[in-house]
């Protein structure tokens, strides 16, 4: 592998960035890193979509103010992002013809922009098959057709390791837009178009957001993929590969994106997506996991993708770069289920231990367990639909059902419904990437480069996962996830 010398400030000096989706939690970190180590950029736009009643300005305002990501940005320059001269708002929307920007604005960007980064997606695991479809894959064509409109603006799109699909074992850093993850050959463009149509008449039959939803999900199974999401990143993959030359174009994928291990500051984290529900449900007295403890859990720390970024970025700038990068741990420096479930339950026990309920009734190790075990979340679901099935017939008699009342036992079943309900959720979405699949994503080209400026530096393989997630990840997410995850829980009447 030939090792190249970037100097990271040199090649930004002067260079004009758009930010597509710059509300996200990596976008926000990057952002942030960008304005405070790489002082002497022209311009960094970010594209704002309005919402209603707030404008793009206000948005940002709200957001730049609130944010503790920058915090280091505030003590430079204040709460006001007006202050930040090189940094300006625009009002946008990637699923509007020309990113719905003012034909002024437009025209200008196209002279001016040597960069644009999209970060934007719906990041929902299973969404309506139409409204993902929209932003993950349309949106490409949208912006395919903005890039390739401008005098030299390059793309650097945000995507996902996960667009392997059902792949098993090493999954290399190239693009594939042929053939879908379990060998079915088809097109992008006339695969979203398949969908685009079957969602149309869906809606048009007065199809559900539930019905919408299952049609994604079973078209995405069918062709190999675990979910929408993959599904939508994958087509949006392959349309952008096609539609723009590769000196224009890479394609940028984390695994499993966490905490900060030290930018902004240890432990910043705001992704609800990531292991943020494993560690909740692991945090209770259930420990029973459908994973298979051999398997990788490829996490990396936001800082880490941004650095990474940057570095894609650079190279893409200067046509050094790689068609694909893969921002990921699992290849260089892997992380066990195992190691990973054994650091959850260690930390939470020394707190635990405390409690006099935990020294009389101790809580138990986690146990790995099989989709179809007794005790699972599925199963669980499934015999309470039973109980709940022979108490519905029970409560028809009024003397039975007024004895259910007060005995209490219908409030401990709900309650069991609602938990089980939560568990089989959790362990639905991590299935695929802890029992059914183990990835070994490979991450080579990001370390083909030998970095000038230490802050850009890229060393995935010396983190050091015991101290990461006892020092950093676990007490991150105490502050800054799991409060707001319990307090939508009670909200929804779900919690576990």
């Amino acid at each position: 592998m030939t090792i190249s010398d970037l100097s990271i400030h040199r090649i930004f000096e002067g260079k004009t960035i758009l930010i597509i989706g710059g509300s996200g939690f990596i976008s926000k970190v990057w952002l942030s890193m960008l304005l405070e180590y790489l002082p002497n950029i022209k311009k960094a736009y970010v594209l704002i979509r309005p919402s209603k009643g707030k404008n793009a300005n206000t948005r940002f305002e709200e957001l730049y103010a609130q944010c503790p990501v920058f915090k280091k940005l505030h003590n430079k320059y204040g709460n006001d992002y007006s202050q930040i001269k090189k940094l300006e708002i625009i009002s946008g929307n990637i699923c509007s013809e020309k990113l719905g920007l003012s034909n002024k604005i437009e025209s200008q960007l196209a002279e001016e922009l040597d960069l644009v980064v999209n970060f934007a997606a719906d990041l929902r695991f299973n969404a309506p098959l139409d409204q993902i479809l929209k932003t993950n894959t349309g949106s490409t064509l949208k912006i395919a057709d903005f890039i390739l409109n401008t005098k030299q603006a390059k793309l650097l799109h945000i995507s996902t390791c996960y667009v392997a699909g059902v792949a098993d074992g090493i999954v290399p850093e190239t693009i594939v837009s042929s053939s879908s993850p379990n060998g079915t050959h088809f097109s992008p463009e006339e695969e979203y178009s398949w969908a685009l149509q079957e969602s149309l008449a869906a809606r048009s039959r007065n199809a559900s957001d539930k019905e919408l939803t299952q049609l994604g999900s079973i078209r995405a199974e069918r062709l190999g993929w675990p979910n929408t999401y993959t599904y939508t990143k994958a087509l949006g993959e392959g349309i952008l590969s096609n539609k723009i030359p590769s000196q224009r174009l890479c394609l940028f994928r984390p695994s499993i994106v966490e905490s900060a291990e030290k930018y902004p500051f240890p432990g910043w984290n705001e992704d609800f997506n990531g292991t943020a529900p494993f560690i909740q449900m692991l945090s209770t007295r259930y420990r029973l996991i459908v994973a298979k403890p051999n398997h990788n859990l490829d996490i990396i720390p936001v800082d880490y993708v941004a650095k990474a970024l940057t570095i894609a970025a650079s190279a893409l700038l200067i046509n050094k770069h790689s068609k694909v990068y893969q921002s990921s741990t699992s290849s260089i420096n892997p992380l066990s289920v195992a190691s990973a479930t054994e650091y959850i339950f260690n930390y939470f026990k020394k707190s635990q231990n405390k409690k006099l309920s935990n020294l009389l009734l101790p809580n138990p190790k986690p146990k790995f367990i099989t989709p179809t075990h007794i005790l699972s979340g599925s199963s669980i679901t499934k015999a309470e639909k039973t109980v709940t099935f022979v108490f519905d017939k029970i409560r028809l008699d009024k003397s039975s059902a007024k004895f259910l009342a007060k005995s209490g036992i219908e409030s401990i079943i709900i309650s069991i419904k609602r938990k089980a309900k939560t568990i089989d959720t959790i362990m639905k979405v991590y299935k695929p990437f802890i029992y059914d699949y183990n990835y070994t994503f490979k991450s080579e080209n990001l370390l083909k480069y030998n970095i000038l400026e230490e802050e850009f530096s890229y060393r995935p393989n010396e983190i050091q996962w015991d101290k990461y997630w006892n020092e950093v990840h676990i007490p991150g997410l105490k502050q800054w996830c799991l409060p707001q995850m319990k307090a939508l829980s009670i909200k929804k009447n779900e919690i576990i």
